[in-house]
């Protein structure tokens, strides 16, 4: 058994992370772990529109406990989530040196432009909201620092 790494997926909404998480992960053999797919597993489009925030902090709670599980026998894990804050990604990467794992940070970028357009095609009330939103939202959004070393994936060259 290999020593296995946690690859995170910084970017905004629409940036293209699940498209090349989810390519990434048939190359690597690694398990993809997605925060909303799992929410709407989980919980009725119902509850999960009118409740994010719970949902969505429940699902996390479960995928790290799952992460820690496969990193510790020896499976990759590609946890596609945004991690927006440094602090997020921090705690990612504390995840993976506890389980003596590597860890691999990629930053998916795209412009505002091609992110508006990119969820103005999404389906569903929170989609939608983003849309709304998109300004205030984006404030939230915590660019990596050159000492995060980033693996920086512009994902605007395709659709």
């Amino acid at each position: 058994m290999g020593k296995a790494t946690l690859y995170i997926m910084q970017g905004f909404l629409g940036a293209g992370k699940t498209t090349f998480s989810k390519q990434l992960s048939l190359e690597l053999d690694a398990v993809h772990l997605n925060p909303d797919e799992w929410c709407m597993k989980l919980f009725d489009k119902k509850h999960y529109e009118q409740d994010w925030e719970n949902c969505f902090s429940e699902t996390l709670d479960i995928l790290w406990q799952k992460t820690v599980e496969y990193l510790n026998n020896g499976t990759d894990v590609i946890f596609d989530m945004g991690f927006w804050s440094r602090d997020s990604r921090n705690h990612a990467k504390s995840i993976a040196g506890q389980c003596g794992s590597d860890f691999k940070h990629y930053y998916i970028y795209a412009p505002d432009d091609v992110l508006k357009r990119r969820i103005s095609t999404r389906p569903g009330k929170i989609a939608e909201n983003n849309v709304k939103n998109f300004e205030e939202i984006k404030k939230l959004f915590q660019e990596p620092e050159i000492d995060e070393n980033p693996i920086i994936i512009n994902s605007y060259q395709s659709v």
